[in-house]
């Protein structure tokens, strides 16, 4: 099991040593969007520390390569500056040579969806609720540092030994571009807000992502705990886009008068009209 203590001991040495000398790779854990997850363990037989290491390809040939390596490098830095219960813990990231490493915070219990399957089932409204409300106190955390998530759904939000929520895989996908960009849009197209898939459809590079938009994938993933299944799973690329484009996400008749209210706030066709995290946190559904 995890021990926090040793891995924050272990994280405040990652510069002052070789930090792939430090940790030895394990088993795989999980393949995402860009690379892989592996858990590692250090070196140190006192600690025996766990970490998460994920393993980014990097696009060698992509014309736009430095500049995407300049983005990611200060976007890691703000992750960096990031300290939250409910967001995964950074500890620090290496290239070796067409692969970007990156350490973090080992979570126990996985990603979200896989925990809800595996552990509770069809989980009672409480339970979301409780899960709702740390993701929002997690986004209003990364709001309020100017930093937006851009990519919330279940595979993104993991759990840790103590059943804690922690956000996790933001900012860094969005500097990515050519095939990895476009794995990544048809992964997440049931919990993007539709003005986000409007930008990516039009190859809008200059769009800037907005807090409002990870209100809408806020909704999408409630509704992915609740049913199991983010909005409109049945169907394909193409018509996902269409029913995103011109329609809201239908909403589970089996939630109360609150919950629907709180998934009718976040799915404002407007991103304007959309509330803050901040003041979701004061909505009756998260009254716990």
């Amino acid at each position: 099991m995890e021990n926090p203590t040793a891995s924050a001991q272990v994280a405040d040495r990652t510069e002052q040593l070789p930090l792939a000398s430090q940790w030895e790779k394990g088993r795989l854990i999980g393949r995402g969007t860009f690379g892989s997850v592996y858990i590692a363990s250090n070196h140190d037989r006192e600690t025996r520390a766990l970490c998460a290491l994920k393993e980014f390809e990097l696009l060698p040939n992509d014309p736009n390569s430095a500049e995407c390596m300049m983005q990611l490098k200060q976007e890691i830095e703000v992750l960096s500056q990031l300290r939250h219960p409910n967001i995964l813990q950074y500890y620090a990231s290496e290239i070796v040579e067409d692969q970007l490493n990156i350490y973090l915070e080992y979570a126990h219990h996985g990603s979200i969806d896989k925990y809800i399957q595996e552990h509770l089932g069809a989980p009672t409204e409480l339970a979301v609720r409780n899960f709702t409300r740390s993701i929002v106190t997690g986004l209003a955390y990364l709001h309020v540092n100017n930093s937006i998530h851009g990519d919330l759904k279940g595979a993104n939000l993991f759990v840790d030994a103590s059943g804690i929520v922690k956000l996790a895989d933001f900012g860094i996908a969005k500097h990515l571009t050519g095939q990895a960009a476009y794995r990544s849009l048809k992964k997440s197209l049931n919990w993007m807000a539709p003005e986000l898939i409007q930008s990516l459809m039009a190859n809008d590079n200059s769009a800037d992502l907005d807090p409002t938009a990870d209100i809408w994938s806020l909704g999408c993933t409630i509704i992915e705990m609740v049913t199991g299944k983010p909005p409109w799973s049945e169907y394909e690329r193409d018509p996902v886009i269409f029913k995103v484009m011109r329609s809201l996400p239908p909403i589970p008749e089996t939630l109360s008068a609150e919950g629907k209210d709180f998934l009718h706030c976040c799915f404002r066709r407007q991103p304007a009209g959309r509330p803050s995290a901040a003041m979701l946190l004061e909505h009756a559904f998260l009254q716990i």
